[in-house]
């Protein structure tokens, strides 16, 4: 059994901070079910309530374990409130899953820790659109590096475990095959022959599939980086004005990610390891370069939060790896993670009244639609959501997926698509015979074509919500 992590803290405290974490997480994922399907989310749970089934998107196999609840449900015929709120609580359940079997089968304090602290750490806005996969994956990171060192398990169960864990690992997203690599390295992977093999084996496998299944959106993406490298150079990102401006968005977005890196590099250095520190900071430089050239715009967003997610799980992931060494500096940056987990936690509840203001705006918009008679709906004058701290991040505007689940909620028949009336120069007229096309492009299912029992919602012509 792996020995209780250095923390600085009473052992004793270990266990009830990670379940009262764990608790509070699912009850924010429960009370803010609405507030969570932003964007991406709406349009997933869309397409499971469309298909009655699971949704992967991009060859991104780790998706179905977030989904299983909320199909379950859908299979059970749950009304779509709970649905949400299960859909809205499948990652809370990954990670506590991850948690039990680290902490209670492992027996890896440390291990559980870095799992809780994994989904917290770093995380601001993208808590209201949790479906980035690497928020899921890292849990699953974290359990094949306590894999590396535990005894626990027989060799052939270990083996398989790590290798379905890996995989779904490598699938969820690239900068999270690039930052579960680093962290294998850095834990001594390959001083493991029979794990080494089987890690080899899983990222051929992953490489394999994805170069079969590569998809538009996937091989933009890349090819982006390459456009951006070529015209801009790699020097680009090493500019004094650029790097000013990412320690200013980190200190103002990511104080705890900052601080924790600082404490994690003192202890490295009060100790003399050199050799890791440099391990470190090579990692950090790795994820800065791709990072500058995937995603280049500055601007605070729930999708910064998502490119920048990675970043925060080094900092997690080096210090869980370096735990099982004699690293006497690491107390402080203990109690600092103590700290900033409560303190993310707050920042929750404090981003959540803007999210919340946003969600009860567009139910009064569906109110609107009801009363005027009103299926598929123009609305204009959309208001702009901002929230007052933490990178005033501008909230996506009227979005239709959204708005067909929340008006579902009540009932098939108050089922309403509403769209925002931006392009003003187009008449409704003009605007519903192009509906469909548009829609199909980017291939939403059509509310008044589909199977589902939750929507219903006949095709009439759009008019302007008053």
């Amino acid at each position: 059994m792996a020995p209780p992590p250095r923390t600085g803290w009473s052992a004793g405290w270990i266990d009830p901070l990670c379940w009262a974490l764990l608790v509070f997480n699912g009850w924010f994922a429960v009370h803010f079910a609405s507030e969570r399907i932003l964007v991406d989310a709406a349009y997933f749970l869309v397409r499971m309530v469309d298909d009655a089934g699971f949704f992967v998107s991009h060859g991104r196999w780790i998706m179905p374990l977030s989904q299983g609840l909320a199909v379950l449900a859908i299979k059970l015929a749950l009304p779509l409130r709970a649905v949400i709120a299960l859909y809205s609580l499948g990652g809370v359940v990954v990670a506590g899953m991850a948690y039990f079997f680290v902490r209670y089968v492992l027996q890896d304090h440390r291990a559980g820790l870095a799992v809780v602290a994994s989904q917290f750490i770093g995380v601001g806005h993208a808590v209201f659109c949790p479906v980035f996969e690497f928020y899921y994956a890292a849990p699953l990171l974290l359990a094949c590096l306590a894999l590396l060192r535990s005894t626990r398990l027989a060799p052939p169960l270990q083996g398989v475990w790590f290798s379905a864990l890996l995989f779904l690992v490598f699938s969820s997203h690239f900068l999270a095959m690039l930052v579960a690599g680093m962290a294998l390295l850095l834990a001594g992977v390959h001083c493991q022959r029979h794990l080494r093999w089987l890690a080899m084996a899983m990222l051929v496998l992953h490489l394999i599939i994805r170069s079969v299944v590569l998809s538009d959106y996937e091989r933009r993406a890349i090819t982006s980086l390459w456009i951006r490298f070529e015209g801009l150079g790699w020097t680009w990102v090493f500019r004094p004005g650029r790097l000013l401006g990412h320690l200013e968005h980190m200190l103002s977005v990511y104080p705890d990610v900052v601080f924790l890196y600082v404490l994690l590099m003192a202890a490295l250095v009060q100790v003399r390891a050199w050799r890791t520190l440099a391990a470190f900071l090579g990692g950090v430089l790795v994820l800065y370069v791709l990072q500058s050239f995937y995603f280049p715009d500055g601007t605070h967003s729930v999708y910064r939060e998502f490119v920048d997610h990675p970043f925060a799980v080094w900092a997690v992931v080096v210090p869980y790896i370096l735990g099982a060494r004699p690293v006497p500096g690491l107390g402080p940056w203990y109690k600092a993670l103590g700290l900033f987990l409560v303190l993310r936690c707050m920042l929750w509840l404090d981003l959540s009244g803007t999210y919340a203001d946003r969600v009860a705006w567009i139910r009064s918009r569906i109110d609107a639609a009801h009363e005027q008679g009103i299926g598929l709906g123009l609305v204009k004058d959309v208001p702009t959501f901002i929230t007052p701290r933490w990178g005033s991040v501008k909230l996506p505007g009227l979005e239709p997926m959204e708005t067909v689940l929340l008006s579902a909620t009540d009932g098939t028949s108050s089922t309403v698509l509403l769209l925002p009336w931006s392009d003003t120069t187009a008449t409704a007229a003009e605007m519903d015979t192009t509906l469909e096309a548009r829609m199909r492009a980017e291939r939403i299912p059509l509310p008044w074509d589909t199977p589902s029992p939750y929507f219903d919602l006949p095709r009439t012509p759009l008019r302007v919500v008053r």
